[in-house]
């Protein structure tokens, strides 16, 4: 969908993105010109206990690229611009889900966790993950081009003892494999000789999604144990199965660590999305990957970005 096109308000599918979208100068647009996100940032500042706000407008030392960081400014990014956009526009989602950490924005669209808990949860589990393995031992790379059963197959064929899984269902031809750094290394220059194919290495030193999380999860498990978990507006769809979030909070917590050590079945979440009703997709938060994603699973789906003040503006004269 162009940007042009108009985008029917009425039926939302809300889908929030993950670690890899942030950019240097993130929201400084959104601070200057409306209160709203000012506060929620200046909030963030304060429940955090540093000036994440700085990070985000300057990337001192590229702190900003550092999971511990990355993570809550995605998630501080996105409450924000969400807050803009139910302030000027009659938004009604039926729907949301998000892409990894995105997943816990969703969450809190919904008002299934509050801005507080929610940013608490995502500093909790930055700084766990951060913490999971020795830098410069693991990672992680798209293969764009092959099928998900042919990077079974090569996953297979080249773990060789080591950490390796299919870790991102995106899209029919996009899949991200996560493991040791060798593991990866090998199965991308396996894929570079197969037929149409493309292998990226992506801006992460972590094996995301697979079992090297696994001691991430117990100062999770912690933090959600303490946290308290509403009815919420609209439906969440989980990473880990595709389908909608359980209502009962214990569960809730269970899908919520499993999500660190599982696969996203991103292309699910889709589907089942376009299941409950969702007409049209927006994305909102920092860059466009997962509109881009929806559109290689269904190139007639309906989707925007919303990410700073033009593009808010660009959906208000747009919308319908």
């Amino acid at each position: 969908m162009a940007d042009s096109e108009a985008l029917k308000l009425s039926s939302l599918a809300l889908i929030f993105p993950g670690q890899g979208s942030q950019y240097p100068g993130m929201t400084v647009d959104l601070a200057r010109e409306s209160s709203t996100a000012r506060q929620i940032i200046e909030r963030a500042d304060q429940i955090l206990g540093y000036s994440l706000s700085r990070i985000m407008a300057e990337n001192p030392g590229n702190e900003l690229n550092r999971t511990v960081h990355t993570q809550p400014a995605v998630f501080v990014h996105s409450m924000a611009v969400y807050e803009v956009l139910r302030e000027r526009l009659p938004i009604r989602a039926v729907v949301a889900a998000g892409h990894s950490l995105g997943e816990i924005s969703a969450l809190c669209a919904a008002g299934i966790l509050d801005f507080e808990t929610a940013l608490h949860v995502v500093k909790v589990r930055a700084a766990a993950m951060d913490d999971a393995q020795p830098p410069g031992t693991c990672g992680m790379a798209a293969i764009v081009g092959l099928s998900a059963q042919r990077v079974r197959e090569l996953v297979e064929m080249h773990r060789m003892g080591d950490v390796l899984e299919a870790a991102n269902f995106n899209a029919p031809d996009q899949i991200v494999v996560s493991g040791t750094l060798r593991a990866v290394t090998r199965l991308m220059e396996a894929a570079s000789k197969e037929r149409r194919c493309r292998a990226v290495t992506l801006p992460v030193s972590s094996a995301f999604h697979t079992e090297l999380m696994a001691p991430a999860t117990g100062p999770l498990r912690e933090c959600l144990t303490a946290s308290s978990f509403g009815s919420g507006r609209f439906p969440v769809v989980a990473n880990v199965n595709g389908q909608v979030y359980p209502s009962a909070p214990a569960e809730m917590r269970r899908v919520l660590v499993d999500q660190i050590v599982s696969p996203v079945l991103w292309e699910d979440c889709v589907a089942t999305m376009c299941k409950l009703g969702a007409e049209s997709f927006l994305e909102v938060g920092p860059g466009r990957v997962l509109s881009g994603l929806a559109k290689r699973i269904d190139r007639n789906l309906k989707c925007r970005s919303v990410f700073d003040v033009e593009s808010i503006r660009s959906l208000e004269e747009g919308a319908t």
